[in-house]
């Protein structure tokens, strides 16, 4: 297949996602747009069959955000060849790949590669510290590589391999209450600059619309005075969860 152009679509909230998406798209040999999700960044494109469009995001509870699918709703593709991205905590990635597949299955896109990525965990940040490391990035480059070889030698995409992914779709998403703002907080902006889903309001920094929150953890990720922080009993709850369950050591998959 004659690729003309590839687009990396990604969400992140802690910097994870962001990096291997980033290494995946530099590695790959075609002209190559990233494209974050962001409230205030939506993305309404037609894709051709000679495009091929990558979707990176983090899982949450074993699924992609919703906030995700809200983003893509107005995306559609004709045949378009897809790469799918899953990075998760050093748990599961639990039924990520499976949803993300019949996700984009159902707007015209046809799946012709997947990956299962360790990173941080994104509220239990003892857990994987360190990774992607320098030896997760190469991965996923060399991943890229592959696809691109892949993609050449397929001569449409009906020869886009079948896969079977894990996972029942039962819609039992699990969601956490918003992080809470400290004495520490200088209503310096950041975090509302920062918000993905526009859940903190810029005239009111030191507060959360939790309406809106997703429990990302970007605006802990990003605060410089370390103002907002996981609710004490969340971390207890997922450290305790993940004490037994979690491993960091954990390899990525690529299928």
């Amino acid at each position: 297949m004659n690729i003309t152009k590839a687009t990396v679509v990604y969400f992140t909230g802690t910097n994870t996602t962001k990096r291997y998406a980033e290494a995946f798209a530099q590695a790959l040999p075609y002209e190559t747009t990233l494209h974050t999700l962001r409230y205030d960044n939506p993305i309404n494109t037609t894709f051709g069959p000679d495009e091929l469009l990558v979707l990176a995001g983090p899982v949450f509870g074993g699924y992609m955000p919703p906030f995700v699918w809200e983003q893509l709703e107005n995306i559609t593709g004709s045949n378009t060849p897809v790469v799918l991205l899953a990075v998760y905590g050093a748990r599961d990635y639990d039924h990520a790949l499976l949803e993300m597949n019949t996700g984009l299955s159902a707007k015209g896109f046809i799946t012709i590669g997947a990956a299962a990525l360790v990173a941080r965990h994104s509220i239990a940040t003892n857990i994987a510290p360190d990774r992607p490391n320098e030896k997760d990035l190469e991965e996923v480059a060399d991943f890229a590589k592959t696809i691109a070889t892949r993609l050449e030698e397929m001569n449409s995409i009906s020869d886009a391999p079948a896969f079977e992914f894990k996972g029942v779709l039962d819609g039992k998403r699990p969601h956490n209450p918003a992080p809470v703002v400290t004495d520490e907080c200088t209503e310096c902006g950041i975090c509302a600059m920062e918000c993905p889903v526009g859940a903190i309001p810029e005239e009111a920094s030191n507060t959360t619309d939790d309406s809106k929150c997703i429990a990302c953890m970007r605006c802990i990720e990003m605060c410089p005075f370390k103002a907002r922080q996981t609710p004490e009993e969340v971390l207890t709850r997922v450290q305790g969860f993940l004490k037994d369950k979690a491993d960091p050591t954990k390899p990525n998959e690529f299928f």
